[in-house]
């Protein structure tokens, strides 16, 4: 019942995905179809742990624009993903996919401190590891909070859903003739300065020789595609791996 490809991975969820926080957490529309992936995931016996955003209640380069010293806006931002996580866990609980929670600082005792070893062990048996608080340290984001817990966790790949189809040569944004890239490398994506992760992120990965899939949260079964090794977003490899 296994998958052809990764037997192990970290997902990297944006908070927008997850719910709209306006004083009550309201499931986003797609939420319900990435738990059921995930389910089926765990199901067909991938291993998955989930690195969670905290966009949807604030960010931290945002509290800082009102005058907020930067490392105190950062903090912030790390206390909303653990709101995120809280949160996130219950709604996987009443899905009855088995989660463990795992903040990257302490929060007295209503979640538990990240311990690599353990967080394995939890994946082993069969559970799903929720990871928040970031990297527990400013100036970084959750992205390479994401690169760091898939090297620690020995994942075989980290997936970053977020709502772009994936990397472009050139914001789609801005410029109509951007061209989408299938498979592209590390180099590429860091000397061009592409914004779609951290370039930390980017560099951590290459460094373990870890492959990166970006790919739309809104896409059907995304996650299984991926999972599968189907064409569905971009993947980004090491030079020689890569076409570009």
């Amino acid at each position: 019942m296994g998958h052809a490809a990764y037997k192990r991975v970290v997902i990297k969820l944006s908070g927008e995905s997850l719910f709209n926080f306006d004083g009550q957490a309201n499931e986003s529309p797609k939420l319900a179809m990435i738990l059921n992936q995930i389910r089926q995931a765990v199901a067909k016996g991938s291993q998955v742990a989930i690195v969670l955003g905290g966009g949807n209640i604030c960010r931290g380069r945002t509290v800082e624009g009102s005058g907020t010293k930067r490392v105190t806006a950062d903090n912030v931002g790390m206390l909303a993903t653990v709101i995120n996580g809280l949160i996130f866990r219950d709604i996987l609980d009443r899905k009855h996919i088995k989660t463990k929670l795992y903040s990257a600082f302490q929060v007295g005792n209503m979640v538990g401190h990240f311990e690599p070893r353990q967080a394995i062990d939890d994946l082993e048996n069969g559970y799903t590891v929720i990871c928040c608080g970031g990297t527990g340290n400013p100036f970084v984001s959750t992205d390479t909070a994401a690169s760091l817990r898939a090297i620690q966790l020995e994942a075989d790949a980290l997936l970053k859903l977020t709502n772009v189809d994936g990397v472009y040569d050139k914001d789609p944004k801005i410029d109509s003739s951007a061209k989408f890239l299938s498979q592209v490398s590390f180099d590429y994506v860091i000397e061009n300065r592409l914004k779609i992760m951290d370039t930390e992120a980017f560099r951590h990965c290459q460094m373990f020789n870890l492959p990166i899939h970006i790919a739309n949260y809104q896409e059907d079964d995304v996650i299984d595609q991926i999972l599968s090794k189907k064409n569905i977003g971009t993947i980004v490899y090491l030079n020689e791996e890569a076409s570009c």
